[in-house]
């Protein structure tokens, strides 16, 4: 019996602690996105637009323009006697260019993740590994800009 008050009352504080995501994005933000041109690779660039539409959406003051330059690297980092691939190197860089419409002020950021992983003996695994990957890396990414858009958004 005890253990189950103890339970209730840790799950009653949790649900009044006011609890708020660290990464969320503020839907009051002073920043609103006008024009996003991308260039690079297209798949990583569309995820990031889509991760901004909060950004696209909001009604600020502050509008900028925001340029987009992704590009994504594969590299073999270990080769076994016979030449086979054993571990891999992924790189995607994102490279930020914002210009702000008011007083054209500039800002710029080079996003950067890389990971290495293991080869796998089924290509399709190895594919799947591939693309889990990069959709993590392009999240994480994704956080990033969205911390340095809080970080303009109070600069200005």
């Amino acid at each position: 019996m005890t253990k189950n008050l103890k339970f209730y009352f840790i799950f009653l504080f949790l649900l009044s602690c006011g609890y708020t995501p660290v990464y969320q994005i503020n839907k009051n933000s002073n920043i609103k996105i006008d024009i996003i041109n991308f260039s690079g690779d297209k798949n990583i660039s569309r995820e990031i637009i889509r991760g901004l539409e909060n950004f696209r959406k909001n009604d600020a003051k502050n509008v900028l323009d925001l340029d987009l330059s992704a590009l994504k690297q594969e590299s073999i980092v270990t080769k076994d006697k016979k030449g086979n691939a054993t571990s891999y190197k992924l790189v995607l860089t994102v490279n930020t260019y914002l210009t702000n419409k008011i007083n054209n002020k500039n800002y710029e950021k080079k996003f950067t993740k890389e990971t290495t992983f293991n080869s796998k003996n089924n290509k399709f695994e190895l594919d799947q590994l591939k693309i889990n990957l990069e959709k993590n890396m392009i999240t994480q990414i994704l956080q990033d800009i969205n911390i340095f858009l809080g970080l303009i958004g109070n600069d200005l």
